[in-house]
């Protein structure tokens, strides 16, 4: 069946609008991970909201952790087509954007505020993609799936938002996640998976004055294995970094206790049984005499592995963009993870960043252009009504 393109596009165009103040009025929800009441709050806007568009929601609610959310149009259709991700969390705690939470530079075309870019940006790109389809008579099934916690990993949902995606996403045709977006236009078709370990070091206190020879330093042991963990990092493979080291009671004693936050980035699933062995021969290596050592296992994000069919969709995506006049995106592979891992994991073709454009997420500059907003929902569109049949 032939779909009329412009009548999406115009009807994108006619919504710019309202779906800019969607934005604007998401991200005033503020939402930080662990704010399990922010997160559910922005949930619950964002379903009243897709519900007022004639979709069809689920939220999906954990034992633990914050709520996520499916949405999609009904359909007599079992076509499986488009998988469009997102999340609904933030890293901003609430309050430190001030007053005006989120602000509007006309002159600049920028929005500002905790989420505009990663990426409530995209989870409005997303709605406005599904209300355009759907405008039009399109009858294959898109369905969107945005979490509560990707930005922690899913850790405080125990996993349970992983599950929620290997779940949701079974069996359709293709995914695009829409993360944060690039000025200079690249396409994400892979990430590193993220894992984190606590290593607590033992030695034994003593005053560093009075008896010196009698203490064991575990700061000491701390400082020699963030070395040799750190020696072996390869940054286009496996990367480890000692992020955060804690220890000691006082300035004049030895210290007794110390512990190592190893935070690793690795290419595959199978590098975490390397990963794990060299870690653990670390912990069991005492390099000062006398101090002992154990490991665990703080929390795992699986990378979105790069492979031949997310890049096909890629050079499809690419494609259309260069018709639509938006320029020739490139592809790139991210240190950084997002919930793309799991639609690849299931062997969906997938490409993630297709969010808004913008710069500096996590920081308290974040900013997203304004006008990315009609641009990606279009190349999206349009992506998704030119994919072939085979693909």
């Amino acid at each position: 069946m032939k779909y009329d393109v412009k009548k999406a596009f115009d009807f994108i165009d006619e919504k710019e609008s309202e779906m800019k103040q969607l934005w604007i009025d998401l991200c005033k929800k503020e939402s930080q991970s662990a704010d399990i009441e922010g997160v559910n709050n922005a949930i619950a806007f964002l379903d009243e909201n897709l519900k007022k568009f004639g979709m069809t929601t689920k939220i999906h609610k954990f034992s633990v952790g914050a709520n996520s959310i499916t949405a999609w149009y009904p359909t007599e259709s079992t076509e499986l087509e488009m998988a469009l991700l997102g999340h609904l969390d933030t890293v901003h705690k609430k309050g430190l954007f001030g007053e005006e939470i989120v602000k509007i530079d006309e002159k600049e075309g920028i929005i500002y505020g905790p989420g505009v870019l990663d990426c409530k940006g995209g989870v409005v790109v997303a709605s406005l993609v599904a209300r355009a389809l759907h405008h039009i008579g399109y009858d294959k099934v898109v369905k969107l799936a945005f979490s509560g916690d990707e930005e922690v990993g899913h850790s405080l949902s125990n996993g349970e938002g992983k599950k929620f995606f290997l779940d949701e996403l079974k069996g359709f045709k293709a995914a695009m996640d829409c993360e944060t977006g690039f000025v200079d236009g690249r396409i994400v078709v892979g990430r590193k998976g993220t894992t984190n370990y606590k290593i607590t070091i033992k030695g034994r206190a003593a005053h560093s004055g009075n008896e010196p020879q009698k203490g064991i330093s575990a700061i000491r042991e701390g400082a020699y294995k963030t070395i040799n963990i750190e020696k072996e990092n390869d940054y286009n493979g496996i990367h480890y970094n000692v992020g955060v080291i804690e220890g000691g009671t006082s300035r004049n004693t030895i210290p007794e206790m110390c512990t190592l936050t190893v935070n690793v980035r690795f290419r595959k699933l199978k590098d975490l049984e390397k990963i794990e062995a060299f870690l653990k021969e670390m912990t069991e290596t005492s390099f000062v005499p006398g101090t002992t050592a154990t490991i665990e296992k703080l929390s795992l994000s699986d990378p979105m592995e790069e492979n031949e069919k997310n890049h096909k969709l890629f050079e499809h995506v690419k494609n259309v963009s260069e018709e639509l006049g938006f320029g020739t995106p490139y592809s790139c592979y991210l240190g950084g993870g997002s919930d793309a891992a799991y639609s690849v994991a299931l062997g969906i073709p997938t490409i993630c960043g297709m969010g808004v454009k913008g710069y500096e997420n996590h920081s308290l500059r974040e900013r997203a252009v304004i006008n990315s907003l009609v641009e990606r929902a279009k190349l999206i569109v349009k992506s998704i009504l030119t994919l072939p049949e085979s693909f």
